[in-house]
């Protein structure tokens, strides 16, 4: 399978880089056999956040939000803010980066149309969470 092409914004500010984010995404991509469509991953300030999560009608930051871009070519865009996931992080006692690396892993999968509305759709999102996440998180 061909690489997913991916579009990063804010990795360094976000502690990371973009050959990193791309290598989680392709994970993902790799572990649901998706076509050749490309993604964004953006990284936001806590302000930003807030904003795109008033769109939803939700009020604060959160740590992800995606937006489905429903095209063959493009999936849509994922944004993480750092701030509220170093926090989240720290509250479930993962690193940074692993709980960075479940973060787009989760937002991939809603991309890809996976969903955790009804008790069927969490449980079979977390499994292939869970699958996918299992050789870039040695010891969860």
């Amino acid at each position: 399978m061909s690489l997913m092409p991916v579009r990063v914004q804010g990795a360094k500010g976000a502690g990371t880089s973009a050959a990193w984010v791309s290598s989680i995404v392709n994970s993902a991509a790799k572990a649901i056999r998706r076509p050749r469509a490309e993604l964004a991953v953006v990284f936001v300030g806590s302000a930003r956040m807030r904003s795109l999560h008033r769109y939803r009608r939700r009020k604060g930051a959160t740590d992800i939000l995606s937006f489905s871009a429903e095209t063959a070519f493009d999936l849509g865009d994922v944004f993480i803010c750092p701030a509220v996931a170093k926090r989240k992080a720290a509250e479930r006692g993962l690193g940074y980066r692993d709980y960075l690396k479940l973060l787009i892993v989760h937002g991939v999968l809603h991309l890809a149309g996976y969903d955790h509305e009804t008790e069927k759709e969490r449980s079979r999102m977390e499994r292939l969470e869970k699958k996918i996440l299992k050789p870039l998180i040695p010891n969860p």
